[in-house]
């Protein structure tokens, strides 16, 4: 039986130092999406009525090198990243530093959707958080049902689940197509929509995800309030030998109860 998280683990770990400069393009369009649809997101940050002069906090989860925590660090004011490859956690701590965050900014290492989770990370600077994210990492977990209802349960009353990942291509029989197995079944399968970079398909679950997905995984989770989701009109360009490749991308909010 495969380890996804230690697969995971290994291939990011490798990848921490050369992430940002292989895949600067798809960086700079996520950080760029994510800052224009931050109200989208929610309107509760450190420059609005709803969050002025009160805590605002964010986890991301599977955080790499933090590209939405560095986009929406100036309107937080504390800011934790949580990742199994300790390399990528480095090089959070890293950008963090650099770009003059690292007081409110802060990487660690840690398996949130372990059995036995330390209990280190069961304090309120790791509870009660205004916003959870998760970007392009939610088709690498084994179970992301689980993954969601897990980092939900990290949310305030009222705070916002926020993701960024593949769409699922609808299919008609196709010869690639396969079916998903996140605990729910739509009635329908997806044409597969991997990274597919180097050895990267070894650390792939679910190859993208649909609006009618990620609705019963909100749902499930018990993010059952304000749901959005948008497809964006600019896909993430990636370099693979030399040649350029697209992959539609989504963003999608929902609200703990």
């Amino acid at each position: 039986m495969i380890d996804f998280t230690e697969v995971n683990r290994k291939y990011f770990d490798q990848l921490a130092t050369t992430y940002q400069d292989r895949f600067a393009r798809a960086v700079k369009t996520i950080t760029e999406q994510t800052q224009q649809h931050r109200l989208w997101l929610s309107d509760r940050w450190t420059d609005t009525a709803a969050g002025q002069g009160q805590e605002v906090k964010m986890l991301e989860y599977a955080c790499g090198p933090g590209t939405v925590s560095m986009a929406l660090a100036p309107f937080l004011t504390n800011v934790v990243g949580i990742d199994v490859a300790s390399n990528m956690v480095d090089e959070y701590n890293r950008n963090a530093q650099a770009a003059g965050l690292g007081e409110k900014v802060t990487g660690h290492v840690a398996d949130l959707l372990a059995e036995s989770v330390p209990a280190e990370f069961s304090g309120p600077e790791f509870n009660d958080f205004d916003v959870v994210t998760v970007s392009m990492a939610l088709h690498h977990f084994e179970h992301p049902d689980q993954a969601l209802k897990r980092l939900a349960a990290r949310l305030k009353q009222g705070g916002v689940c926020y993701i960024i990942d593949l769409v699922a291509q609808a299919s008609h029989g196709h010869g690639d197509d396969h079916g998903h197995d996140h605990g729910h079944s739509h009635g329908h399968t997806h044409r597969r929509q991997s990274l597919d970079l180097d050895d990267a398909a070894a650390t792939i679950k679910t190859h993208g995800f649909s609006r009618a997905d990620m609705l019963n995984l909100f749902e499930d989770a018990g993010l059952t309030v304000g749901f959005e989701h948008k497809v964006l009109s600019e896909p993430l360009e990636l370099t693979k030998d030399g040649k350029a490749i697209t992959k539609t991308v989504f963003i999608a909010r929902a609200q703990r109860v």
